[in-house]
């Protein structure tokens, strides 16, 4: 079933964000402000994005509204559930800029998608520093299309046709996980700059901050709208989605485990336990090995085997599970329960989650 819904509703929700570009270029009279906005439909429209937080803003509306007005209010929640994926789009703009990433879902990131536009334009162009200044192009532009990104989806959100104390609630919740992604972005970057081992505690705070909170503030958005009751409705429903967003940071730290290791990533959940149970030697190896400019496939290898003998993967598969466990017995504890297809599918994300492979 999870597979089948989430096709459905991406579909809905990429429909939603074509019609939103279409509007924002009609309504735009600048030139220059129409070709960036171009610029970021672009990078937003990709065809491999997974649209998990309005989905999951859409799900709990769904789950929580009576369904005598579920078809009436439907296409409402709808427009208004891609404010989060706009918030969301800002912040992997920002998140690529400064890991310096050039791809993303198969296609060049913002920064990198800035970069080959105006090298076609500087083509046949003889300029002095022409490579420093693409390069503070692609920088400068993604700067700001980041944060247009978050702005976009407050206004989203302000225009909609929901009753006012509902809206202010909602925006409320918005500009908290704005918050929470600064942070945590924060956090991570003064870590990596100050060479800090980051703690097992730490991972999951900065999970928290850029991963979980995004994933909790779409669902109390969209259960908040369907006028849900904070204590037995709204909390549990939140504290579930804290949990599964941790479970799902894991989980894509335990996929892109080969990749983190060929770029030395000392952030990431299965290195961090590794290292807290590693031996002299092994600690020495691993840190010659990540000193190294250039790792071999031996390299590799030799550091997978590591997490093998300190049983670090096995551990992160557990963590993972655990939270996706909590996660389902927060669910348990919405009263009034959820609607039943809504209730199945928030425990079959709960299990999506775990057992997903990409």
């Amino acid at each position: 079933m999870i597979e089948d819904f989430f096709k459905t509703e991406k579909q809905f929700i990429d429909n939603e964000l074509e019609k939103y570009f279409t509007h924002l270029n009609k309504q735009e009279k600048d030139l220059l402000l129409k070709d960036f906005i171009t610029q970021l439909e672009e990078f937003i429209m990709n065809e491999k994005a997974k649209r998990i937080h309005p989905i999951l803003l859409t799900a709990a509306f769904s789950g929580i509204v009576n369904p005598m007005y579920l078809e009436d209010q439907i296409d409402q929640i709808r427009e208004v559930s891609i404010a989060v994926e706009l918030l969301h789009s800002g912040h992997i703009i920002h998140d690529d800029l400064l890991d310096d990433d050039n791809t993303r879902r198969g296609k060049p990131t913002f920064h990198m998608q800035l970069k080959n536009e105006i090298n076609q334009v500087y083509k046949d162009i003889n300029i002095p520093h022409k490579d420093n200044l693409i390069n503070l192009y692609g920088r400068d532009m993604s700067i700001l299309g980041g944060s247009q990104g978050y702005l976009l989806g407050l206004n989203i959100l302000k225009s909609s046709k929901f009753p006012e104390h509902l809206k202010l609630l909602a925006i409320n919740e918005y500009t908290e996980s704005m918050d929470y992604l600064m942070k945590g972005q924060l956090v991570e970057e003064y870590m990596d700059y100050h060479n800090i081992t980051m703690t097992l505690e730490q991972y999951l705070n900065i999970a928290e901050y850029q991963r979980a909170r995004l994933f909790e503030k779409s669902a109390k958005i969209g259960a908040i709208l369907a006028k849900g009751n904070i204590h037995y409705q709204i909390k549990p429903l939140s504290d579930s989605l804290l949990s599964i967003g941790q479970a799902h940071a894991i989980r894509d730290d335990i996929l892109d485990m080969e990749n983190d290791i060929r770029s030395k990533n000392h952030s990431k959940i299965v290195y961090i336990l590794a290292i807290q149970n590693t031996d002299e030697n092994q600690s020495k190896r691993l840190n010659e090995i990540y000193h190294k400019d250039n790792l071999t496939e031996n390299d590799v290898k030799e550091v997978k085997d590591i997490f093998n003998e300190t049983n670090a993967l096995i551990i992160a598969e557990h963590l993972a599970k655990n939270l996706v466990e909590q996660a389902k017995n927060n669910l348990k504890d919405v009263y009034p329960d959820l609607n039943k297809d809504q209730k199945l599918f928030f425990n079959e994300f709960s299990d999506f989650v775990y057992q997903r492979n990409y």
